[in-house]
């Protein structure tokens, strides 16, 4: 249970946060959006933007579910755990990882709504995207907010960027690591489950 001043601390951070998280969800929406009409475009050019996804599935392949649950959860976390980290850069870094995924995601969806129909595309990203998702915008967002302080000091102006880092890293830890790991395991056992049920592959 947390105590009453870790709530307090938290919803002080959410509050601070909140600018940067709807900063996050535009542009998140807009690369989405972006890599869908991108593949209506070039869909050749676009795919060539998942040969990532390819690589990831041939290392999957073999592997068990803990396996697949445990890598899956590793590289999220890790990712999103730089993202944060390298803020400091003036949230270039987790801007770009942002807007990466998001395009990426827009070519995704698009390729395998024509491939396979927008209800597998539904069935495939709703259960673990309802968490994984999110977590990437606001973890995309502390990492920007770390990069606004710093741009604060370059600025001169009264902030303190080692503080803001460990804000940062400390609110990963105590919330968003453990939700990266409960969207791994819904991707791992719950979406193919759901996949088969509603779009009977």
């Amino acid at each position: 249970m947390h105590d009453e001043n870790t709530k307090e601390t938290f919803r002080t951070y959410i509050d601070e946060l909140m600018p940067f998280v709807w900063f996050s969800l535009l542009f998140f929406v807009l690369s989405t959006i972006a890599g869908y009409v991108y593949y209506t475009i070039e869909p050749s050019y676009a795919l060539n933007s998942l040969s990532g996804l390819e690589e990831l599935v041939e290392i999957l392949r073999g592997l068990s579910a803990f396996e697949i649950m445990l890598f899956i959860f590793v590289n999220n976390s890790v990712k999103m755990f730089f993202s944060i980290l390298l803020g400091f850069a003036l949230g270039i870094v987790p801007f770009g990882f942002l807007v990466l995924n998001g395009f990426i995601l827009g070519v995704f969806a698009h390729y395998q709504a024509v491939e396979s129909g927008t209800l597998f595309v539904i069935a495939g990203l709703t259960p673990h995207g309802i968490i994984e998702i999110p977590m990437l915008i606001i973890s995309s967002a502390v990492g920007m907010k770390i990069g606004y302080v710093a741009l604060n000091v370059i600025r001169s102006q009264p902030a303190d960027l080692k503080k803001e880092m460990i804000r940062g890293i400390k609110f990963y830890l105590h919330w968003l690591f453990p939700l990266i790991l409960l969207a791994a395991i819904i991707e791992t056992f719950i979406t193919p489950i759901i996949i088969y049920l509603v779009a009977g592959i």
